[in-house]
């Protein structure tokens, strides 16, 4: 019941090889944000059971490693290095100038919309982290960019045609007055 600042890295994510090949092309960048225990790139990904998928590219997704690999809850080894939140990877794109989309996995940019085969959704643990619960702009507001990143424009055109006849049927909240008294 309590908040879970960058939960959804909790657990390591998901990485096609194709985004490997890309984090390992700025491993020394990567690895000069990374602890001192998380430099060597060797320890960055779990490849004890790649995931057979023959719809991702060169069919196989591998994750990245967690900081135990014995306990897959103890965190993305990617996870809070030189601050007290965040992505390394994120990070290393804003230390070294270059966009985090270069090296951050789909699955990162996208959270907390997931999606199996043609279907978008909430992840289902969404509601427990902090992000949840936050005032603001919807998830597709936040998402938009990274969702026509990686599944194109075509899709956020008809997002943006649905969010805009949603927006329409949204009923207004009334505020309760102040009681007189």
């Amino acid at each position: 019941d309590s908040q879970r600042n960058d939960a959804c890295c909790q657990h390591g994510a998901d990485v096609l090889l194709p985004e490997k090949a890309a984090i390992l092309r700025r491993a020394a960048e990567v690895a000069s944000v990374m602890k001192a225990d998380w430099q060597q790139p060797v320890t960055w990904f779990d490849e004890r059971a790649p995931e057979l998928d023959p719809d991702a590219p060169e069919g196989i997704v591998l994750r990245t490693a967690t900081v135990d690999p014995n306990d897959e809850s103890s965190g993305c080894v990617f996870l809070d290095h030189t601050g007290t939140r965040g992505c390394g990877l994120h990070l290393t794109a804003m230390v070294h100038g270059f966009d985090p989309a270069e090296i951050k996995p789909s699955v990162c940019s996208l959270y907390p919309v997931s999606h199996i085969g043609r279907r978008l959704g909430l992840s289902p643990d969404f509601d427990r982290y902090s992000c949840a619960n936050d005032d603001g702009p919807s998830v597709y507001r936040i998402t938009r960019e990274a969702v026509g990143a990686v599944f194109g424009a075509d899709l956020v055109e008809e997002l943006d045609r649905i969010e805009a006849e949603v927006l329409k049927r949204r009923l207004p909240v009334l505020r309760r007055a102040a009681s007189a008294g």
